[in-house]
């Protein structure tokens, strides 16, 4: 009896140096949307010249191609975020502080304008021009997450001008990408899983591969944001092929 190939597996990756070699732990199990592998050939021929062949290949060698590698993903924590945007990931770690009569230019025309830091508290604001307090919703307007601030149509400083700005602005810790730092990304991609036609578990390890998006990543979509890359496995140094798939029979 004949079985077929349908896998139903986690795939895990783990991103490597310049030099091939791991950087950090591995990150997984990703919801992997595609993970292609493509071995070809070339043919090198030798073709007849004689009168009575002209043009008969007397020779047909083929000659490896590299593996290429297609993986796609819709899973999207920061760091697989990175590797979408040819980035490195690096911490925020912003302290709070209090900003106390810091003087401002508003622009005319109701332009933004940046306070210095992000993340305010929206309790204990203080905006004056010159002794004149400034209200909250009629003559100012705050973007509290970025630090930014307005003047509004109709409010005291519509057209703009110097005020004093007071408040507090709160700790932010996270991540931050740092994108297009890279011109390739070198992974391994490794996982298992269960052949749902027969019920074998499958093991699978591509053990270095140089990727690069095929697309754009769409942070402003309407639908999740998916991400593909691609590239050409190579042979690791100490293995003997690019990549190996196991079928486990016990």
């Amino acid at each position: 009896m004949s079985d077929g190939y349908l896998i139903a597996g986690n795939v895990f990756v783990q991103r490597l140096n310049k030099q091939g070699n791991p950087e950090g732990g591995s990150i997984g199990p990703i919801n992997t949307t595609k993970l292609a592998i493509k071995v070809e050939s070339e043919s090198k021929t030798r073709t007849s010249n004689k009168k009575a062949d002209y043009g008969q290949v007397l020779d047909d060698v083929r000659i490896p191609k590299p593996t290429s590698i297609n993986w796609a993903f819709d899973d999207q924590p920061t760091e697989l975020v990175a590797m979408a945007l040819m980035g490195d990931v690096v911490a925020i770690n912003d302290a709070s502080g209090t900003l106390t009569d810091e003087a401002i230019t508003l622009p005319s025309a109701q332009h933004w304008v940046e306070i210095g830091h992000k993340n305010f508290a929206t309790a204990g604001l203080s905006v004056k021009q010159g002794a004149t307090p400034l209200v909250l919703g009629e003559d100012f307007e705050m973007n509290y997450a970025l630090g930014l601030i307005r003047a509004l149509h109709g409010g005291k400083v519509e057209v703009g001008g110097a005020i004093t700005f007071s408040g507090q602005y709160n700790a932010r810790s996270g991540k931050r990408i740092k994108g297009a730092l890279n011109s390739q990304i070198r992974l391994r991609l490794f996982g298992e899983g269960e052949n749902l036609a027969n019920g074998k578990q499958v093991e699978f390890d591509i053990y270095d591969v140089s990727m690069s998006p095929t697309s754009e990543l769409d942070l402003a979509g309407t639908e999740f944001v998916g991400a593909e890359l691609e590239g050409t496995a190579k042979i690791k140094s100490g293995k003997d092929a690019p990549f190996v798939v196991d079928e486990i029979e016990v």
